[in-house]
């Protein structure tokens, strides 16, 4: 009894027991999951946390001493951990890198968006830079066409009198036939007719029959015209004399090859009756053939006749043969879009057969090509490069506006500004001679307005003028960009300190300096090249009188003009327009926007955007844009390193 009533007791008290144990163990447990939490968080935001330490324990005058500083101390790990002294980045560790501060300011005028990479970025990208040089280039088009004969060189036989062909030298098609060689042996009554005058008339003259003064004359008349009967015919000269040497008739007459060549058609046999006018043979010579080449539309400018075309076939893979274009249609195939250009190539060796399947390359050289006349031994010296120095434009332009900060206008200044842009417009041509032309004719358009319009014409004038000068800067004048935010308009000067022509008298220090640039004389060895020019390779020049490797011609002593060149890999196309980022601090690269001309090999010919020496960014360049792309609101507008504004300076010119 005391047994049972016992075990109820022990399981009633081993209940509280067990909730203790669970309670036990769940404080252990959520001990180990909350300090699991703590510590994911303190990974997670470590970098947040030890921003908002530094911000707390950085000193207030921290900031100002940033923005007071010229230079400044970052990360190139974490850019955003900024010093105004030398130190350690509290995140990483590295050492702070030094670099000059840069303000909040406008991108310059051309400058689409600006975009600073890392020094890390930059060796992880592998992002390499290029010069924009003047280089030879050519234009290539390749395309194909199929052999064919060269219809100049194709003859047809036709019987020139009635006969019978009683015998053919000539038995099968193909068969190849000298110039002169016998072809077919033939029998015909009319040939028996003529040589019976002739020999006739040729005894009447011998034996003195007719008498008279008139009967010699009337007898050579008979056999001159007997003559050239059978010279119509088809009778050689040779054959006539031998007529009348021998004087006996010839029963048959041999017709002989017109021209050397491969016979095409036969279409007599031995035995046929022939009337005047059935055909007999056809003959083609094959040591020169034509390939109808299809060049599609948007290829086909610049293609001449007399073009020099690179052609190989299936057959011979590895020989090269040099031909010319000698026609162009006249109409685009609407079914292929493409045109059709008759290339004549010379067939020396017969390798070429008519329907051939053949490739054909043709390069266009970009620049002019002026041949030269004189002798190797007597080269000339370079002639002197176009007129494309602004130099006197600019100092007439700098002369024109030291006057208009007086308030006054130099009409002197202004018609010599007015007389260099017409000379620097008939020394070049494209968008440059374009250019200038709009600046001589707003320089002249200020004689004729006052003060007040004459600045808002110097608006107009100082945007072209600047535009003009970006693609040609001056010889050896150093010229510095300023702009005028009350006017929203920029000019140019040859010194720092700001001058305002629109202001005048009124704000004459109104503005800020946005850009500088370098003097950019083109040298006659950079733009041009002299030497033996073979037209199958224009992007070459040869430095001994050789002969051409392909067409086996004399090469031609020549002046090539050079072209401003940027890479392909330099260019990104966004589909509506083309542009290429420009270095202009190690890291920091400028988006611009450039005009260029067809594609020719690895370049492209430069027609606008960047200027001589510019360095470009090709390897790495689409890692850049997508940086750019990435984050467009930062690239849009360059804030610097710091983002704090820059200080007026004392005395100095200040932004409105």
């Amino acid at each position: 009894m005391s047994v049972e009533t016992e075990q109820p007791r022990m399981h009633k008290a081993s209940f509280p027991r067990r909730v203790w144990w669970f309670l036990e163990v769940l404080n252990v447990r959520s001990r180990f999951i909350f300090l699991m939490i703590i510590v994911g968080v303190l990974v997670g935001y470590w970098e947040t946390i030890m921003n908002y330490v530094d911000r707390w324990t950085r000193p207030e005058s921290a900031p100002d001493m940033v923005a007071a500083a010229e230079i400044e101390y970052y990360c190139p790990m974490h850019p955003n951990i900024i010093r105004p002294e030398p130190g350690k980045c509290p995140i990483c560790g590295m050492p702070l890198s030094k670099r000059d501060k840069t303000s909040q300011a406008e991108l310059p005028e051309g400058v689409l968006a600006r975009q600073q990479l890392t020094p890390l970025k930059v060796q992880m990208g592998r992002i390499g830079t290029t010069p924009v040089e003047y280089r030879m280039l050519s234009r290539e088009i390749r395309t194909v066409g199929i052999v064919a004969y060269d219809e100049t060189r194709r003859r047809n036989m036709a019987a020139r009198t009635k006969g019978r062909i009683d015998k053919l030298m000539v038995n099968y098609v193909g068969q190849h036939v000298n110039e002169g060689d016998a072809l077919i042996w033939i029998y015909s009554p009319e040939l028996i007719t003529a040589q019976q005058e002739l020999i006739l008339a040729q005894r009447r003259i011998g034996a003195g029959q007719d008498s008279g003064p008139a009967g010699t004359p009337a007898a050579e008349a008979l056999i001159d015209a007997t003559k050239q009967k059978l010279l119509l015919w088809g009778v050689t000269q040779e054959q006539i004399d031998d007529i009348l040497r021998r004087g006996t008739v010839d029963t048959h007459l041999i017709v002989h090859a017109p021209i050397s060549g491969f016979v095409t058609e036969k279409n007599v046999l031995e035995g046929h009756y022939v009337d005047e006018g059935t055909d007999l043979y056809t003959i083609a010579d094959l040591s020169n053939v034509w390939m109808e080449a299809k060049i599609f539309e948007d290829e086909s400018g610049g293609i001449e006749v007399g073009t020099a075309v690179e052609v190989t076939s299936t057959a011979y893979p590895n020989e090269v043969f040099a031909g010319k274009i000698t026609f162009i249609a006249y109409a685009v195939d609407p079914a292929t879009r493409t045109v059709s250009a008759r290339v004549e190539i010379g067939n020396p060796d017969l390798k070429l057969k008519p329907g051939m399947y053949a490739h054909a390359v043709i390069r266009l050289p970009v620049g002019r090509v002026t041949e030269l006349a004189a002798p190797a031994e007597e080269r000339p010296e370079p002639a002197s490069a176009p007129a494309i120095d602004t130099t006197p434009m600019v100092r007439a332009y700098l002369a024109m506006n030291a006057a208009f900060v007086d308030d006054r206008f130099d009409a002197g200044a202004a018609d010599s500004l007015a007389a260099e842009a017409a000379t620097f417009a008939a020394g070049t041509d494209g968008e440059l001679s374009t250019k200038a032309r709009e600046v001589a004719g707003l320089a002249r358009r200020l004689k004729q307005e006052d003060l007040r319009a004459q600045r808002v014409t110097l608006k107009s004038l100082s945007d072209q003028l600047l535009a003009l000068v970006r693609a040609s800067p001056p010889a050896d004048t150093k010229l510095f960009v300023m702009h005028c935010p009350m006017v929203n308009s920029e000019w140019i000067q040859d010194a720092p300190e700001v001058a305002n022509p629109f202001m005048g008298s009124e704000m004459p220090k109104c503005g800020i300096a946005t850009g500088t640039i370098e003097p950019g004389a083109v040298s006659e060895s950079e733009q041009f090249a002299i030497g033996y020019y073979c037209p199958i390779y224009p992007d070459r020049l040869f430095a001994k009188p050789e002969l051409c490797p392909i067409d086996k011609f004399p090469l031609r002593l020549a002046k090539v003009e050079k072209t401003l060149a940027v890479p392909v890999s330099a260019v990104v196309n966004t589909g509506t327009r083309k542009v290429v980022y420009r270095e202009t601090d190690p890291g920091t690269f400028d988006m611009l926007e450039i005009q260029v001309g067809r594609r020719a090999g690895e370049f492209y010919p430069l027609a606008s955007g960047l200027k001589l020496g510019d360095r470009v960014a090709t390897a790495g360049a689409f890692l850049v844009d997508a940086e750019n792309r990435l984050n467009p609101a930062a690239s849009a507008q360059y804030f610097g390193a710091s983002g704090g504004p820059q200080q007026p300076a004392a005395g100095g010119a200040h932004p409105h």
